[in-house]
């Protein structure tokens, strides 16, 4: 009786484990599907806003820049690979920025053994930028390796706002107007020669200025000191015959 109790038990246990492990050896059977990331994970996986477009301007840039490398995540919904797959990614009709003038995108691949890669978009400074806005739309479409099952999701049931896996819409411009952080009371009038230039000499990040007054650099004392400096270089430089003009011809000035 006893051999017949163990004997039970040991085929009971072994219908178990038998069990467990077709459990654990299914594997993905649907096809690879490949999405713009930023739209079902926030960036760096942190709190923030999912997105299908975004933009940047130039106008707070250094002079010297010249161009910028804009990084967008792509992910892979299915099985990892280990060789590279090349990406479909068409532009869209509807972009107003031309290839080669205002971007270039070299060939994009999920690398071998990634989830998650990169479409690096190097947007170029180009003259007419100082006037208009463009917009690139770029557009994930299938291919051997991939399908785009994901299409878009509703987002807001109230507006009906929808955010797409497979369309993303980059803007850009090189427009420069009088960012958040100038205080015109103690810098004067706004104008790019001077702002460029008093961030030059007191090598300051151009960039700093699209926060608002009282952020980090931009509290009432360092204001009251920038403007300090900038009040006694150009003083300085007009006793010395060489006085400061903007690029209308008037004297550069600060309070």
């Amino acid at each position: 009786m006893n051999k017949i109790l163990i004997l039970s038990i040991l085929f009971l246990s072994l219908l178990g484990f038998t069990s467990c492990e077709k459990e654990e050896i299914a594997t993905y059977e649907a096809t690879d599907n490949i999405y713009f990331s930023n739209a079902m994970f926030a960036p760096n996986k942190i709190s923030a806003p999912l997105i299908d477009s975004t933009g940047f301007s130039f106008g707070l840039d250094n002079p010297a820049i010249t161009e910028r490398i804009f990084k967008i995540p792509i992910r892979v919904q299915g099985k990892l690979s280990n060789v590279d797959r090349k990406v479909k990614l068409t532009i869209d009709p509807t972009s107003t920025a031309v290839a080669g003038t205002h971007f270039s995108i070299p060939d994009v691949f999920i690398h071998a053994g990634q989830e998650v890669d990169t479409i690096e978009v190097t947007v170029f400074r180009a003259p007419d930028m100082k006037n208009n806005s463009f917009t690139l739309v770029l557009n994930l479409e299938e291919n051997e390796f991939f399908t785009t099952n994901m299409k878009s999701k509703v987002v807001n049931a109230l507006t009906n706002k929808t955010m797409s896996f497979i369309r993303y819409k980059l803007s850009f411009d090189d427009k420069l107007t009088q960012p958040a952080g100038w205080y015109a009371p103690y810098l004067g009038v706004f104008t790019a020669k001077k702002f460029f230039l008093m961030c030059d000499l007191m090598q300051l990040n151009p960039a700093m200025f699209s926060q608002k007054l009282g952020a980090a650099g931009l509290t009432i004392p360092e204001v009251v000191y920038y403007q300090t400096f900038m009040k006694r270089y150009l003083a300085d430089q007009k006793k010395s015959g060489n006085t400061i003009y903007e690029d209308d011809g008037t004297e550069m000035t600060i309070p």
